[in-house]
C-alpha cells in the first residue's frame, strides 16, 4: 500500500461522532495536499501566515443551534486589561455533561475527531493537551494585536456560531503583516468574517499577529469556540522560527532645566496651586490617597490658548500595533514662540519638580536648607515629619515585606541617590487609539524605581466616559485587579504615586467615542526619593514669609540658567 493510500486511509476512517462531523469537503486528498502546502508557504493563503478558514466545516449543521443555546446559558466573566475586553467562560473540560450535553459532546469531538484529522492533514503531531473555552464580544469589545505564543501551543482553533453575522458587525479576524527584521506587527493584510459554522485555524509561530477587530452591532454578540491544540510535551516545535520582536529603544529621559522664569510659571499655572498656603491641604490629601485630582489647574487664558495650538499642531501615529496606537505631537513642527513649547519648558523644568515636591512631600527637588538647617530638628522640637504618600503598589503575599515600608524599601535601593529623570510626550486620543502597559518596564522594574505620573487632559468635551475607553488604568505586574483609573478630565492634572511593579494602560477607544478626542500632557518623573518630606513645622510659617521663600527659589533659577536656555 503507498504512503498517499495510507493517509486517504486514515483520513475516511478517523470514526465520527453521531452528533459532530466533518464536512466531506475537508476529508480528501486534493483538500490534504493544499493544507500542506499552505503550511510550507507556496501558497497565497499562507500570507501573513498560513492561516484557513473552512466554512461549512461541521456536516451537521443543526447542532450549531443547540451549541449556542447551551453556551449562552454557561457563566460568563467578563475579562478586561490592557489587550482585551470580552466575556469568556472556563474551559469546557470543567463543565458538566449531565448540564452542558452538547457543549461537552463537542470538546470530546475537538479532542479527539479533530485533532487526529488535523494531525494527518497538516502532517503536525499533536498532543492530548487541548484548550477550549468560549467567547462572547458584544458591542465595544475587541481584541487587539498579539502572536498567540505561549506554553507550547501549536495551532489557534475558532468555530463561530453567531447566525447573520455581517462585515459591517465588526468583530473580524484581522492578520497582520511584520516587519522581517524585528517581528513587529505592521499593517492588516488580511480579514476573515466570523460567519457561523466557519473553521479558523492558523499555525501559531513567531510571526503569528492577529487580533480582533472591536464588535460595532450594538444587537449582535459575537459568539466562538476556541482555544489551542498543543505539541506533544516530548516533541520538539516544529512550527516556522523567526527572530523574537525586537526590544524597542529605550526612551529617552532628561533631566529637569532651569530654562523657565518664575513670570511664565505664573502665567500658566492657577493660583490655587502656586500659593504655598495651600500646599500643605494638597499635600496631607496625597499623604492619604498617593494621587491628586488638581481641577482648574492651568489658567484658562493659557488653557485655551494651549488647546486652539493642539488642534492645529502635526501629530503623527506611532507604534508598533501590539504596544500602542497613537497620535503623537511632532514637536520639530512647532514655531519658536509656540505655546506648546513654552508648555513643555514648564513640565520639564525644576519649576514642576519644586512645585511637585511641595505638594506631595516626595523629594525631586533639592529644597534649600538655609533657614531649616538654622531651626532645631523635628527630635529637638518633637515635631513629627509630614509624611509623603504611599506608592500605588502590588499587593504582598503574608509575610512578604513584613515590617518595611516602600518609603524604607526606596532607601534600601538607593533610590534617594538617583537624578529625577523625565519622560514626556503630549498625546492625541481619539476612536481606535490606545497605548499598552510597558513590557520593558516590567522587566526592568528593579532599575526603574519608584514613579509619578502627571497627566493634563485637553479637550473641548470636558468629561469623558469611562464606558468609551481612553481612561488610565493602574495594576501591579503579574496580577489582574485593577488599583486604580485615571478617567479623563479636562484641565485636570492627575497624579499618580507608583512602585516599580505598577504600570499603567491607556484603554482601547471604542466607536462609543464618535469623533470626540482630547490631548494628554503625559510626564513620568523617575528616580524619585521617597524620604521624609519637610517637616510639619515647617509648613506652619507665615504665609508671606513662605511666599518670599519661593520666589527667592524662582529668582535663584533664573540667576543661574540666565543665558543658558534657548528661546522659544
Amino acid at each position: 500500500m503507498s504512503s498517499q493510500q495510507r493517509q486517504q486511509q486514515q483520513l475516511s476512517g478517523i470514526s465520527q461522532s453521531s452528533q459532530f462531523e466533518i464536512s466531506d469537503q475537508y476529508r480528501s486528498d486534493q483538500f490534504k495536499d493544499f493544507v500542506r502546502t499552505c503550511l510550507n508557504g507556496s501558497h497565497k493563503d499562507s500570507l501573513p501566515f498560513p492561516h484557513f478558514a473552512f466554512t461549512d466545516f461541521l456536516a451537521n449543521s443543526s447542532v450549531l443551534s443547540d451549541l449556542r443555546r447551551e453556551l449562552q446559558s454557561a457563566a460568563w466573566v467578563p475579562k478586561c486589561n490592557d489587550l482585551y475586553s470580552l466575556s469568556q467562560t472556563v474551559d469546557l473540560a470543567d463543565f458538566q455533561s449531565d448540564h452542558y450535553p452538547t457543549l461537552c459532546s463537542f470538546r470530546e469531538f475537538m479532542a479527539n475527531e479533530v485533532r487526529k484529522w488535523l494531525m494527518v492533514v497538516t502532517g503536525v503531531s499533536l498532543g492530548e493537551r487541548m484548550a477550549l473555552t468560549g467567547s462572547r464580544y458584544s458591542s465595544g469589545d475587541c481584541l487587539l494585536p498579539h502572536d498567540d505564543k505561549l506554553e507550547g501551543r501549536a495551532f489557534a482553533f475558532v468555530l463561530y456560531l453567531s447566525p447573520d453575522w455581517n462585515e459591517s458587525d465588526g468583530g473580524l479576524l484581522c492578520l497582520f503583516d511584520s516587519d522581517p527584521a524585528k517581528n513587529y506587527p505592521t499593517d492588516v493584510t488580511k480579514s476573515i468574517q466570523p460567519r457561523e459554522n466557519t473553521f479558523s485555524l492558523f499555525r501559531v509561530q513567531h510571526n503569528s499577529w492577529h487580533c480582533v477587530s472591536e464588535v460595532l452591532s450594538e444587537q449582535k454578540q459575537r459568539l466562538s469556540l476556541n482555544g489551542w491544540f498543543h505539541y506533544p510535551p516530548e516533541v520538539a516545535v516544529v512550527a516556522p522560527t523567526g527572530p523574537d520582536s525586537a526590544v524597542e529603544e529605550p526612551v529617552a529621559r532628561i533631566e529637569p532645566s532651569m530654562n523657565i522664569t518664575l513670570a511664565e510659571v505664573n502665567e500658566w499655572l492657577s493660583s490655587n496651586y502656586i500659593r504655598p498656603g495651600q500646599h500643605r491641604q494638597i499635600k496631607r490629601i496625597f499623604a492619604y490617597k498617593s494621587e491628586l485630582s488638581l481641577q482648574q489647574f492651568l489658567n484658562a487664558e493659557r488653557y485655551n490658548s494651549a488647546l486652539n495650538e493642539l488642534e492645529k499642531a502635526q501629530f503623527e501615529c506611532v507604534g508598533p500595533p501590539h504596544k500602542r496606537k497613537v497620535w503623537r505631537l511632532v514637536e520639530s513642527s512647532l514655531e519658536q514662540h509656540s505655546v506648546l513649547l513654552s508648555l513643555l519648558r514648564l513640565f520639564r523644568s525644576e519649576a514642576i519638580t519644586l512645585l511637585l515636591t511641595q505638594w506631595t512631600g516626595l523629594h525631586l527637588y533639592d529644597l534649600k536648607k538655609t533657614k531649616r538647617e538654622e531651626e532645631p530638628s523635628p527630635k529637638e522640637t518633637g515635631g513629627g515629619p509630614a509624611e509623603a504618600g504611599e506608592p500605588l503598589k502590588k499587593r504582598r503575599k503574608p509575610g512578604e515585606g513584613e515590617g518595611t515600608t516602600s518609603r524604607e524599601r526606596a532607601t534600601e535601593e538607593g533610590n534617594v541617590t538617583k537624578k529625577v529623570q523625565i519622560v514626556s510626550y503630549i498625546h492625541r486620543f481619539e476612536k481606535g487609539c490606545y497605548l499598552m502597559a510597558d513590557d520593558q518596564l516590567a522587566a526592568d522594574t528593579k532599575n526603574n524605581g519608584f514613579c509619578l505620573d502627571l497627566m493634563l487632559f485637553f479637550g473641548r468635551k470636558q468629561e469623558c466616559s469611562a464606558q468609551n475607553g481612553g481612561f488610565v488604568s493602574y495594576f501591579a505586574v503579574g496580577e489582574t485587579d485593577e488599583i486604580m483609573r485615571v478617567v479623563p478630565s479636562m484641565n485636570t492634572a492627575a497624579i499618580v504615586f507608583r512602585e516599580p511593579e505598577v504600570l499603567n494602560f491607556t484603554k482601547y477607544m471604542n466607536h462609543r467615542t464618535g469623533d470626540d478626542r482630547f490631548f494628554v500632557l503625559s510626564c513620568s518623573f523617575f528616580g524619585i526619593s521617597t524620604g521624609e518630606s519637610e517637616s510639619e513645622s515647617s509648613l506652619n510659617s507665615a504665609e508671606e514669609g513662605e511666599e518670599e521663600e519661593e520666589e527667592e527659589e524662582f529668582e535663584d533659577e533664573e540667576e543661574e540658567g540666565e543665558g543658558g536656555g534657548t528661546d522659544s
